[in-house]
């Protein structure tokens, strides 16, 4: 199918190399970096993982898709060359970045393609940044910062409590039911009346016990349905 590149008007973090907690908060797979050589009309690249675990097979193939798509389909492809590329920006203008050229996106089911151009000799002409909406898409609407308070249900009794932002520990619910599916039911019903997530209610429960500094009390710690997301495997050497 054919993708198009998109004006952007996200926040400029997107179009530049994430590391570390930001790389985990927002999502980063990783990016590519590609440039048209001499004549204009190669195309060498460079793969960058950020997150290895995140990079599965049906990205690739989505991933491939978009590069040729972008490299072959229509009457003047963006990345088939650098005159290509140097056209589509000035009739298409995207999001300005300083000196670093402009800001395009290209956003599907499953992740968002954020893509910087600078098409001009003796420079790197393309850079992709690849995130999983699983993550990215929380992180935009504001879904990984933590609330001023939530319900949640104690894990070792059912019953139903409230916790405050910050402050430690929980307070028992009067309205709490001797039977733990009733209380766990009022409390996604409320949260999502206030439009807590499952992910923030998670991070309120760990900070309340053991802290607000540690990692469990981070929303982006947990998928949409407030589970722990998988560790990153461990690297063996360090990311050049």
């Amino acid at each position: 199918m054919p993708y198009e590149l998109l004006p952007s008007q996200e926040d400029n973090l997107l179009f530049f190399h994430l590391e570390g907690e930001a790389a985990e908060r927002y999502g980063s797979v990783g990016y590519l970096r590609a440039d048209f050589g001499r004549n204009g009309r190669e195309f060498w690249t460079t793969w960058f993982d950020q997150q290895p675990h995140l990079k599965t097979p049906a990205f690739k193939n989505e991933f491939d898709e978009i590069i040729n798509s972008l490299r072959d389909d229509g009457q003047k492809p963006p990345f088939a060359s650098r005159d290509n590329l140097t056209a589509f920006c000035a009739a298409t203008p995207g999001k300005e970045l300083t000196t670093r050229g402009s800001g395009y996106m290209v956003r599907t089911l499953d992740f968002s393609y954020y893509v910087r151009c600078l098409p001009r000799p003796g420079d790197y002409d393309i850079y992709a940044f690849v995130f999983d909406n699983r993550y990215l898409l929380p992180e935009l609407a504001g879904k990984h910062d933590l609330p001023d308070a939530c319900y949640s249900v104690l894990p070792s009794t059912g019953e139903l409590i409230s916790i405050s932002r910050y402050k430690k520990g929980y307070a028992r619910c009067d309205g709490s039911k001797p039977n733990p599916e009733e209380n766990r039911l009022f409390a996604d019903t409320s949260n999502k009346i206030f439009g807590v997530t499952r992910a923030q209610e998670a991070a309120m429960l760990a900070g309340s016990m053991f802290g607000w500094d540690v990692p469990a009390a981070k929303p982006w710690k947990y998928d949409k349905d407030g589970n722990p997301r998988p560790l990153p495997p461990k690297k063996n050497e360090p990311e050049r």
